[in-house]
């Protein structure tokens, strides 16, 4: 490449002078021929007055001639001299130009013939004029040529010093070149490294005027690097944010053509994203509602975000609710496409459903009291308060059924509370065991006694603190050793046992009661779930204790699972974390 871009550039410079030199050449002729046209005029003026004056005389004009020629100021001029009749007097010429010849006969008195004409010794300049006598006098001479104005030794040098500065310029072209086409060479590998990703490469072994470019072209390159690295860094936060989106995200042209969409769009549609872009929406997720909805908003050309509801599919191929939120986008006023934000609703119907199943559930659990107490209380104004041993009995039934009502709006009151973690409470460090030696001493030993069943705590006398508050904690044990005693066989038993290391304190309460069957065991912790939905409701249970125990053991950031052998027992594990040691442990105080 570099030599023929020198051939090239030598031969247009070459070109350009030898334009310059033919230019100046056939001007420098031009002017000769000029000059010698004039001389030629003034010649002939000046032998036609000597021998119009001197007489007619053949022999004195011949000598006239003979002694102009001899003189050597003549040479290379031809002199003719002819008579009316056309014949030669004198000449200087062997060869004759029988046209030019009639050209002179016919010159009138007085008058100069000028001509430019070719006759074997070349290109001449002829001049010439008719004497009173009727005779003709000519005068020609060779005209210049484009280089007649320099001998061959001129021109031979100008030809050697030409093909020098030639040579010279080639070589200097070509080095120049040469090292602009290793700059090139060294600058599109560079480029060719950048589009690979190597940004680190950069122009070496270019030196001279072209070093300095090199310095340039680098630092260029260096801007660019830190240009795309900082867009690459960009571009990577940007594109983890969207991936760790829940939601879902997909751009799309006028055409509904995909032009951008998150990983998780396809988990929600259950189908293969990741060469969604450049494909149809229709091909990737033949979703009807989610296409209707975006041709909808990019037709009406509105700025404003549209919601809708679809479906979608889980990993297992079950069907999950979706909600769609579609907004249009626009560049220079046109609208160019639409942005679709993909929501997964299963948790908010989810909520939905336990919401309408709590007003179900509390709507019914508060109705069995009411109606009791209300049908007893219509029995006693129908006539049964004359009789006061019925009374009686109605009204113990009646108390026990509004302490009932009291219970379930108390455990709904507490649930609630836990349920929104808006609640402030005193969070202290708690002696645990004594929270346990508490319950089982003086809350449950005689309801324990009424049904005879025993209750043992393991290690009561080691202390095991926790950080929580008090009162929750109470109602977390009183709820389970509660259950334990209640749910307990004739003659049964409770142990409560605890154990800790450096992180953790572990709360086991097993009885020896009738047990949970196993398909009811994932259900346990649900508000309002009873197994025996007709005992639970004799032995006064609300179906919300082991709900509250959950959502208490949560708040404490602990952990809280249930084990049991159908006909044997139940055992419930309580994990909590330890508090952080003091130097005096104050013991817990009963009150």
């Amino acid at each position: 490449m570099k030599f023929r871009v020198a051939v090239m550039a030598t031969l247009l410079n070459l070109l350009f002078c030898m334009v310059i030199i033919f230019s100046y050449a056939g001007f420098t002729a031009r002017t000769q021929n000029e000059l010698i046209e004039e001389e030629l005029r003034v010649t002939v003026t000046l032998s036609a007055e000597v021998l119009e004056h001197s007489g007619t005389f053949a022999d004195d004009r011949i000598n006239y001639f003979e002694t102009l020629v001899n003189s050597g100021e003549f040479n290379n001029v031809y002199v003719a001299y002819l008579q009316m009749d056309g014949d030669f007097v004198y000449k200087n010429f062997d060869y004759v130009d029988v046209a030019y010849r009639e050209k002179l006969l016919q010159i009138d008195n007085d008058q100069l013939l000028v001509t430019k004409r070719n006759d074997i010794s070349g290109k001449r300049i002829a001049v010439a004029r008719r004497l009173d006598d009727g005779s003709v006098i000519g005068y020609s001479k060779l005209s210049a040529g484009l280089f007649s104005f320099s001998g061959g030794r001129d021109i031979f040098i100008f030809a050697l010093v030409s093909v020098i500065a030639i040579i010279v310029q080639f070589v200097i072209i070509l080095l120049y070149v040469g090292r602009s086409d290793k700059l090139v060479t060294e600058l599109m590998s560079v480029l060719e490294d950048f589009t690979e990703g190597r940004f680190s490469s950069r122009i070496t072994g270019v030196k001279g005027y072209n070093g300095k470019l090199t310095a340039e072209y680098n630092a260029v390159l260096a801007r660019v690097q830190d240009r795309v690295f900082r867009q690459a860094r960009r571009n990577r936060v940007l594109g983890q944010m969207l991936n760790q989106m829940h939601n879902g995200l997909v751009t799309v042209d006028t055409n509904l053509i995909i032009q951008f969409t998150t990983y998780n769009t396809g988990k929600l549609f259950g189908c293969d994203v990741r060469n969604a872009e450049g494909s149809t929406l229709r091909e990737v997720f033949n979703n009807d509602d989610m296409e209707r909805a975006i041709t909808e908003q990019i037709n009406s050309g509105d700025r404003s975000i549209v919601a809708t509801e679809t479906e979608g599919l889980t990993p297992t191929g079950a069907v999950r609710p979706l909600r769609l939120y579609v907004s249009t986008m626009f560049s220079e006023g046109k609208c160019t496409g639409a942005m679709i934000v993909i929501e997964d609703i299963t948790e908010i119907r989810k909520l939905e459903q336990i919401r309408t199943d709590f007003a179900t559930n509390v709507s019914h659990e508060m109705k069995t009291p009411l109606t009791s107490i209300k049908g007893f209380i219509e029995t006693l104004q129908n006539g049964a308060i004359d009789n006061p041993q019925m009374a009686r009995r109605f009204l113990d039934i009646m108390s026990v059924e509004a302490e009932r009502l009291t219970r379930l709006i108390n455990d709904i009151l507490s649930i609630t509370k836990l349920e929104s973690g808006n609640d402030n409470v005193e969070i202290a460090r708690i002696n645990l065991m004594g929270i346990i030696r508490y319950v089982t001493d003086q809350l449950l030993r005689p309801q324990a006694a009424a049904k005879n069943v025993t209750i043992q705590v393991a290690n009561a006398d080691t202390p095991a603190y926790v950080m929580g508050n008090k009162d929750r904690l109470q109602q977390l044990v009183l709820n389970l050793v509660e259950n334990a005693v209640k749910y307990n066989k004739e003659g049964g038993s409770v142990t409560v046992t605890v154990t800790q290391d450096d992180k953790f304190i572990n709360m086991s309460v097993s009885d020896t009661g009738i047990g949970v069957k196993e398909e009811n065991l994932s259900r346990l912790f649900e508000r309002f779930y009873r197994v025996d939905k007709g005992r639970s409701r004799e032995m006064g249970g609300t179906g919300l204790g082991l709900a509250i125990c959950k959502h208490i053991v949560n708040t404490m950031d602990g952990h809280i699972e249930v084990n049991s052998k159908y006909g044997e027992g139940t055992e419930f594990l309580v994990t909590l974390h330890k508090a952080p040691a003091l130097i005096e442990e104050p013991e817990f105080t009963e009150e």
